[in-house]
């Protein structure tokens, strides 16, 4: 009894294995092909449960949603010999899984033969147009830091007739040239993620951009010292001719009041001449009389007798 228990238990297991290795299941956004003996028998390409024959059939699971593609920069020359460093981005998917596991197998294989393809575009369209194609879309005017900088663009004349729009829909359908036919690849959007020169020429624009702006700044400084010598000459103008004012206005002033002095001091001494013959005897003898001075007069004299109190008019 006991023996047949553990042959049931065994059975059963075999079983449950057998089972566990006769059903898989596909997610969503996933695909499956189904291989016997290493050779492709069918696809599934919709969600669910299904069954295959154990250890017979081998499952393998492909994606069936967007795939991302970002290639390594590369470095190529553009029509008007300008070597610059290209960065390109894709997105791809499989839409037939049959045709891709037989051509590619795997989805690192599908990665690489983009690489293969997608480089190869890039190369080809970006040798077909000039830099300015590259990096622009449109003629639109831009926003200069100097007026010299806008003249030195103008000279150039460069205008835009595909711009970098296009060109990515032109590398877009070279790349994707015979890969859904071959591979059963599609490859459903290509960008240019970044563009920039080599090393040894982006040094080269990089000092020419400082000389350039070592010349604006030259130049401002130059512009700004122009400034300053007008202001202050504008400014030494200005004050000049306020001081010019004020002397003048000054010297008005001192003239009406002296000759308002004058006047006052007439009007005084015309009421009272004895008053105005007294003070100047006062100034004479403030102007003759020092601590040194000795005068030899007669009793008669004018100057003497005002000490007394008297005054002679015959002595004068």
């Amino acid at each position: 009894m006991k023996g047949s228990t553990i042959l049931i238990l065994m059975f059963t297991l075999i079983l449950l294995i057998v089972a566990s290795g006769a059903v898989y299941i596909v997610p969503e956004g996933q695909q499956a092909i189904v291989t016997q003996f290493g050779k492709l028998v069918k696809d599934r390409t919709k969600a669910g449960l299904y069954f295959k024959i154990p250890l017979a059939q081998d499952v393998h699971m492909l994606e069936k949603r967007l795939l991302p593609w970002d290639g390594d920069p590369q470095d190529m020359p553009t029509k008007d010999k300008r070597r610059i460093g290209i960065d390109v981005w894709a997105r791809w998917r499989i839409v037939d899984p049959r045709k891709f596991f037989t051509a590619v197998g795997t989805e690192n294989n599908g990665q690489q033969r983009l690489d293969e393809r997608v480089d190869s575009a890039a190369r080809a369209v970006v040798a077909n147009y000039n830099l300015i194609e590259v990096v622009r879309s449109t003629n639109q005017k831009l926003q200069y830091e100097s007026e010299e900088l806008e003249n030195d663009w103008a000279l150039r004349r460069e205008q835009i007739f595909t711009g970098r729009e296009k060109m990515e829909k032109e590398l877009k359908v070279i790349a994707s040239e015979g890969l859904m036919e071959t591979f059963g690849m599609e490859l459903v959007d290509v960008h240019i993620k970044r563009i920039n020169y080599v090393p040894s020429v982006r040094e080269k624009v990089y000092e020419r951009m400082r000389s350039e702006r070592m010349r604006i700044a030259k130049l401002y400084e130059s512009e700004a010292k122009e400034e300053r010598n007008r202001i202050l000459g504008q400014t030494r103008k200005e004050l000049d001719e306020i001081e010019g004012d004020m002397q003048q206005r000054s010297a008005e002033i001192r003239g009406e009041a002296d000759a308002q002095v004058i006047r006052i001091t007439a009007a005084a001494f015309g009421k009272s001449p004895e008053f105005y013959e007294f003070l100047r005897r006062l100034e004479a003898y403030k102007n003759t009389l020092t601590g040194k001075t000795r005068l030899v007069l007669s009793t008669k004299n004018a100057f003497l007798q005002q000490f007394h109190g008297t005054t002679d008019k015959s002595a004068e």
